[in-house]
């Protein structure tokens, strides 16, 4: 089994456990985002020359605390980061590799504030991430899931950051943005009323 088939693996082993302590929602996560994501980061890699490997490495990654905890909690990035290091570090990867998947890639793929990544695995991730959000029913599963118990106005004004957060800070290639740019405008009058 290669380097990449060992990160599947094991990432797939990760969420089959079940762990009582995971994400309530890990099961819908890993199949309808961290599957998605990777398929999108292959293809944007190859598409704008990253690396194959190491982009769906990132993707396969970049929320798996997920498996083992709710995102909710507060050592949700800082325990992804130690898991993927780990999980690279099992499969062979140098440490140049696990560095630019974790300290570049996953830790700046959210794209908060200033931060960006500076790799072209890192924005191929940041992009696959913001793709998936508006690809899949990723905005309903939040309002059901991630924002339970919060107001509608609560639920609105989350969507609209995030949405704008997406299409402007994560989505690095033009061509990607206005692919979703109708789906962007669609949320957007949806959640503004």
């Amino acid at each position: 089994m290669n380097k990449i088939e060992q990160v599947r693996a094991k990432v797939r082993e990760l969420y089959g456990r079940k762990d009582p302590k995971r994400d309530p929602a890990a099961d819908w996560l890993y199949d309808n985002h961290v599957l998605v994501v990777a398929q999108n980061a292959h293809k944007l890699a190859k598409k704008y020359g990253a690396s194959e490997e190491l982009s769906e490495v990132a993707a396969l990654l970049h929320d798996v605390a997920d498996a083992v905890m709710a995102r909710a909690n507060p050592s949700h990035e800082a325990e992804s980061l130690t898991i993927a290091r780990r999980v690279m570090a099992e499969a062979g990867f140098t440490a140049e590799e696990i560095a630019l998947v974790v300290d570049d890639a996953i830790a700046y793929h959210s794209c908060r504030g200033d931060e960006r990544p500076k790799t072209k695995e890192g924005l191929v991730l940041a992009t696959a991430d913001a793709l998936a959000h508006f690809q899949t029913d990723f905005y309903v599963f939040a309002a059901r899931s991630l924002l339970a118990g919060r107001s509608l106005e609560d639920f609105k004004a989350w969507t609209l950051q995030k949405i704008d957060r997406d299409l402007n800070s994560k989505i690095a290639f033009d061509e990607e943005r206005e692919a979703v740019r109708a789906d962007y405008n669609i949320i957007k009058k949806l959640f503004s009323r």
